[in-house]
């Protein structure tokens, strides 16, 4: 049976996680695999699954510009994009696929996406404008105004009309960006709760303390890069008064990890209204 969708991961030093995520897909469907110059020797783990092919970039070029390279290697119809902590169930693409093939004008979906306790979580806000719509309950179909890009489902031919991902956004936000420009061309974004999938938050980057610094900084950036395109005169504003809110607060201020992820964000924000947020490395 040939398949209809490719799965797409983007890895950085996720030997450890990935494997239950590639355990979990069915053997029909193709797997491309972007590694962003990983030093724990992915190839390895990689090597046993005859459905996955591995492209490894010599430098680490973000999670966008990892997802748009995967999705050139890819022909089938649909694209998939899953992070490397998620794992799928038996049925989840067939069921995407299904729900696609019902509605033409679906450009990208998300699946039921739950957390390894069971727990549930629609995103419906963005960072720039999108859509006013009503919370579907988490069992039933409902469009969505924005979508997360951990589990995103998406036509092949919408991703490549649209222009793929924003290869100018390095890590964070760049699922907002796009859901944004999917919407812009007269497609809908939907939650389809009879496709399901796990998710593990935050275990395909690590949890230390210098990490959360890394990801507060680079999450800082994005969101000036992204929010600049909307809100040119307010970018700064609505990066670094959130990050100071975050970093003030009682709760966060007890812990090291949190503490550092929004001195991160302080950090970043700055750093992004003197360059403009861009990743530029090629």
């Amino acid at each position: 049976m040939d398949s209809r969708t490719t799965v797409i991961t983007v890895s950085f030093n996720s030997a450890q996680i990935i494997e239950k995520m590639l355990q979990s897909v069915p053997n029909h469907v193709a797997i491309k695999i972007v590694d962003n110059c990983s030093i724990d020797n992915i190839s390895e783990t990689v090597s046993g699954f005859n459905n996955c092919d591995l492209i490894e970039n010599t430098s680490n070029q973000g999670f966008g510009r990892a997802c748009n390279l995967g999705a050139s290697e890819s022909k089938t119809e649909f694209l998939f994009f899953l992070n490397p902590d998620a794992t799928i169930k038996i049925d989840t693409i067939s069921e995407l696929e299904k729900f696609a093939d019902k509605n033409s004008k679906m450009g990208a979906a998300n699946p039921l996406i739950k957390s390894e306790n069971n727990k549930t979580r629609l995103k419906m806000s963005s960072i720039i404008p999108c859509k006013d719509l009503p919370r579907p309950k988490v069992s039933e179909f409902g469009e969505m105004p924005v979508l997360t890009g951990g589990a995103l489902f998406i036509r092949r031919k919408v991703f490549e009309e649209i222009g793929g991902f924003d290869p100018y956004i390095f890590l964070y936000h760049e699922d907002h960006e796009l859901c944004s420009r999917i919407s812009k061309h007269g497609y809908s974004l939907w939650h389809v709760p009879s496709a399901i999938a796990i998710h593990v938050g935050g275990s395909s980057s690590g949890r230390s303390a210098k990490i959360s610094h890394w990801k507060g900084y680079q999450m800082a950036r994005s969101r000036y890069y992204v929010l600049n395109k909307f809100y040119p005169s307010q970018a700064f504003k609505k990066t670094f008064w959130p990050a100071v809110f975050g970093l003030i607060n009682p709760f966060n201020l007890l812990s090291i990890r949190r503490s550092s992820k929004y001195i991160g964000q302080i950090k970043g924000a700055f750093s992004a209204q003197i360059d403009g947020g861009a990743f530029k490395k090629i």
